[in-house]
């Protein structure tokens, strides 16, 4: 039997299948400036997700590598994984920015570690505590968020957090640092 082409798209548009293909599992960032990332935030509680907070460098003079704000930010990052149940499979700390790789139990919890995470770690900054906030957004963007879908994105997000801890520490950076790595210098990153 042989659906008509209005059929087809109404499927199409009810299932999901409608979506930009290349952002279905992407939400948040520089994507919520267009149309392709308003709509639900897309979590997976079987799948891994890559998260990246990223900061508004006038508001954080000093960077994320400062080590009052390191610490904070590892301290808030634990202590909020363990009350929502999320866990942490790799983080790193850059100086604008951090990426981490999480797994999920229920979207809801995954959901507020997003939202205290970000909020705590802006509140002990800024010392709203004690006083009102006047100055600069601290984050720049919303979280950006990736479900990561099979095992070779993993390894190659995995890697890729990896290679940006280590040019934190003191690694020279490249614009082609991925794409040139054999397998030989891949497995350099976790010696």
């Amino acid at each position: 039997m042989l659906l008509r082409e209005d059929e087809i798209m109404k499927q199409r548009i009810f299932s999901g299948l409608d979506t930009n293909w290349k952002f279905r599992y992407c939400h948040g960032g520089t994507l919520r400036k267009s149309s392709k990332g308003r709509g639900a935030r897309p979590l997976s509680t079987k799948d891994p997700i890559h998260l990246v907070f990223k900061i508004n460098k006038a508001a954080v003079t000093k960077g994320l590598r400062h080590p009052r704000n390191f610490n904070l930010m590892n301290a808030l990052m634990k202590k909020y994984a363990r009350k929502f149940f999320v866990k942490i499979e790799q983080a790193s700390v850059q100086t604008d920015h951090i990426h981490i790789l999480i797994r999920g139990g229920r979207r809801s919890a995954m959901q507020s570690f997003f939202r205290v995470v970000a909020g705590q770690f802006a509140q002990c900054l800024t010392d709203t505590f004690t006083k009102g906030h006047e100055g600069e957004r601290i984050w720049k963007h919303r979280p950006f968020t990736r479900v990561i879908r099979g095992f070779k994105p993993y390894r190659i997000v995995r890697d890729y957090i990896q290679l940006n801890e280590l040019e934190a520490l003191g690694r020279p950076y490249s614009k082609t640092r991925l794409r040139g790595l054999s397998e030989e210098q891949l497995r350099e990153l976790w010696v």
